[in-house]
């Protein structure tokens, strides 16, 4: 009895093993990384060229805080596409993008989704085809080599172009530069009086410049004056506008101006009264006429001269007279 009650125990323990055995072998597919037990979710897919470094369990994250995971790759085509699983309390607009970013240098790959503006998400099985391309590591070290290869050629060549004669050229130009710095160092230091007087000088220049812009600015003296005027201004305005309403008149022959301006008639008669004195000139110049012949004809320019002698002197003769006329009239008038 004794040894049948001890395998019946033993049984019960192993029974109990293998139990706990079971569930712990359930519990290994129920639980995850998105809580204590798997929450619901939604499938993704993106396609990548290059999902190096990608794996089942990799994190998606949106700011650094994980939404869901990778559930599987394979390859389509020449391609690899990634199956997103995300949690269902976590909405992607449809014109969100995403990324595959490593933590840090050396760190862990995980995938990056930037959400969009849309108001409109991703359901079940969508696909996200705005993938940002970000060059891995192999591809910045190669890069990186090429450059350093391509810096060591140039070097190689350089020192290939330089040779003795060309590195004692360069000698004596940095020596040329040391010896003109030195040069000018000394006349600096020779002319430093001058140098300093005009230094003040253009300070004080500078100081009355901005004394005079702020006179301006004030309205002090005759430029601020006629910066700050009004009324120098309005006068002027009103001179334009003066101006411009006598020029109008002009043009519609209003006033004395504009009648002249736009008088077809009094154009005519000026001109004709031009031609006439240009024709009366020319007659005079010919001799014709009675002027004419009179300026033409010395005999009677001789006579004419005679005669204006003769009645100058008897006019000199009358004014000596008059005198003792008058004279005579008074004495006539008391005696």
């Amino acid at each position: 009895m004794h040894r049948q009650q001890n395998i019946s125990t033993e049984m019960k323990v192993g029974i109990l093993v293998v139990v706990g055995i079971i569930i712990l072998f359930y519990m290994s597919f129920r639980v995850g990384k998105f809580g204590v037990f798997r929450e619901g979710g939604y499938d993704l897919v993106v396609f990548f060229d290059n999902a190096s470094g990608l794996d089942p369990k990799t994190p998606v994250q949106i700011a650094g805080v994980e939404i869901g995971k990778v559930k599987s790759i394979q390859l389509e085509g020449y391609r690899a596409k990634v199956n997103l699983l995300i949690k269902d309390k976590i909405k992607i607009p449809l014109d969100s993008k995403i990324a595959v970013k490593a933590q840090g240098v050396l760190g862990d790959k995980y995938i990056e989704v930037k959400p969009g503006g849309d108001k409109k998400y991703f359901d079940h099985g969508g696909t996200i085809k705005d993938v940002i391309t970000t060059p891995d590591f192999d591809q910045i070290f190669a890069t990186v080599n090429r450059a350093a290869k391509n810096f060591g050629d140039t070097l190689d060549e350089f020192s290939g172009i330089i040779g003795p004669k060309e590195k004692e050229n360069i000698k004596k130009s940095l020596d040329n530069i040391q010896t003109v710095s030195n040069d000018f160092k000394e006349v600096i230091r020779v002319n430093k009086e001058n140098i300093t007087l005009v230094v003040k000088n253009a300070s004080v220049i500078s100081g009355k410049l901005g004394s005079i812009v702020n006179d301006v600015e004030q309205g002090k003296g005759t430029l601020g004056l006629l910066v700050k005027d009004e009324t120098l201004y309005n006068d002027a305005k009103e001179t334009v506008a003066a101006l411009k309403t006598i020029s109008t008149d002009i043009e519609q022959g209003k006033g004395s101006l504009g009648k002249l301006a736009k008088d077809d008639a009094l154009y005519n008669d000026a001109r004709d009264t031009v031609k006439n004195i240009k024709d009366i000139t020319a007659g005079i110049q010919k001799g014709e006429g009675s002027f004419g012949k009179f300026t033409k004809d010395e005999g009677m320019y001789n006579e004419a001269q005679k005669t204006m002698k003769k009645i100058q002197k008897g006019a000199d003769g009358l004014t000596e007279m008059t005198p003792i006329t008058i004279l005579g009239t008074i004495i006539g008038t008391f005696f």
